[in-house]
């Protein structure tokens, strides 16, 4: 027997059966709009991290160049102090003219006089 080609004649086809955990798939349209939301979330997290760690280099940034200015005055302070004690370990008169202005001593004969 020969056959022959009936376009207008379909053959019918079988539905596939679903299991109940095949049936329960989000379409793909929504679990776009699901992974969208959740590419925004992550967006919004990544935004929030980078405004926090900038804000928080820039803290730091100012926090440094605070400290180095201080340490510029306590470096200058340092080198003050220690050329009045290198002074006052090589002269002696340093000595008596800060007894003298600051405590009020004299020396033996002397009258102080003190002006107001």
């Amino acid at each position: 027997m020969i056959s022959v080609y009936r376009p207008e004649r379909k053959t019918k086809r079988r539905r596939k059966v679903l299991s109940n955990a095949q049936k329960r798939k989000r379409p793909p349209q929504k679990a776009f709009f699901g992974n969208f939301f959740s590419l925004k979330v992550l967006a919004f997290i990544f935004l929030l991290l980078v405004l926090i760690g900038s804000s928080f280099y820039f803290y730091l940034d100012r926090q440094t160049s605070s400290l180095s200015a201080k340490k510029e005055n306590l470096l200058l302070t340092k080198a003050r102090l220690s050329a009045k004690i290198s002074r006052l370990k090589s002269d002696p008169q340093v000595y008596e003219e800060i007894a003298r202005r600051h405590y009020g001593l004299v020396k033996d004969g002397e009258r102080l006089i003190i002006f107001k």
